[in-house]
């Protein structure tokens, strides 16, 4: 990470992570409101350096919640056409923290992975997702990570 976050972003961070604010969520938190930016991952280790736990998210009109008989890891796309559905590699590919497949609803997949170093990059990427669908894509990631798996 670049830049160096204030105590008083990061208690406007937990305040966040307390609320049940995502990743995404809170990466745009920091850009609009407190000038910071971050990358989607450094987030991600800013949260696990500092021991920031995301709360379950209290149930909203605004946030769509899974129905009882959709599986967490299908998540619902901006524009209702199908589901992202991404997996975490059994064996991680040489060189990587974790690496994985990705299918997208408009055709695309592709394999994903996260080197040592925390950079994101795709591999064998067929088509081009939208930027609703890598919305997606990040959600389901997030929540495949945070179950530990």
């Amino acid at each position: 990470m670049s830049e160096t976050i204030s105590d008083k972003v990061l208690e406007q961070v937990r305040k966040w992570a307390a609320e049940g604010m995502d990743l995404n969520g809170i990466q745009k938190g920091l850009q609009t409101e407190c000038g910071v930016h971050l990358t989607y991952m450094e987030v991600r280790f800013l949260l696990l350096d500092h021991g920031i736990e995301i709360a379950a998210p209290t149930q909203t009109a605004e946030k769509e919640q899974p129905k009882p008989d959709q599986p967490e890891d299908d998540v619902p796309s901006a524009a209702g056409a199908g589901r992202v559905k991404v997996e975490l590699d059994d064996l991680q590919l040489p060189g990587t923290l974790l690496s994985g497949k990705a299918e997208f609803p408009g055709g695309a997949k592709g394999a994903w992975r996260i080197d040592q170093l925390g950079r994101f990059g795709w591999s064998q990427l067929t088509g081009k997702p939208s930027p609703d669908e890598m919305q997606d894509f990040q959600t389901a990631l997030t929540q495949l990570l945070s179950r530990g798996a």
